[in-house]
């Protein structure tokens, strides 16, 4: 093969590695992200739970609404 044949294939194959590289970095990133948000939901759950478990006429009104919406829905 000539030189220019090789040049063309090592800079087709380091685009190629970038551009993957690059794509791999985003999804990390993006993963990261949402398993944080996941972290931070489920915090703000229990918190709501915890509230909700230590007072009876909280909970049950919870429940009653919670009820009521599912009949309407």
């Amino acid at each position: 093969m000539k030189e220019n044949t090789y040049v063309s294939i090592i800079t087709d194959l380091a685009n190629q590695l970038a551009s993957k590289s690059i794509n791999e970095a985003e999804f990390k990133a993006r993963l990261t992200e949402a398993q944080q948000e996941k972290a931070q939901l489920i915090q703000n759950l229990e918190t709501y739970r915890s509230v909700l478990e230590s007072d009876k006429d909280l909970m049950d009104l919870f429940n009653e609404i919670k009820n009521k919406n599912e009949v309407t829905n």
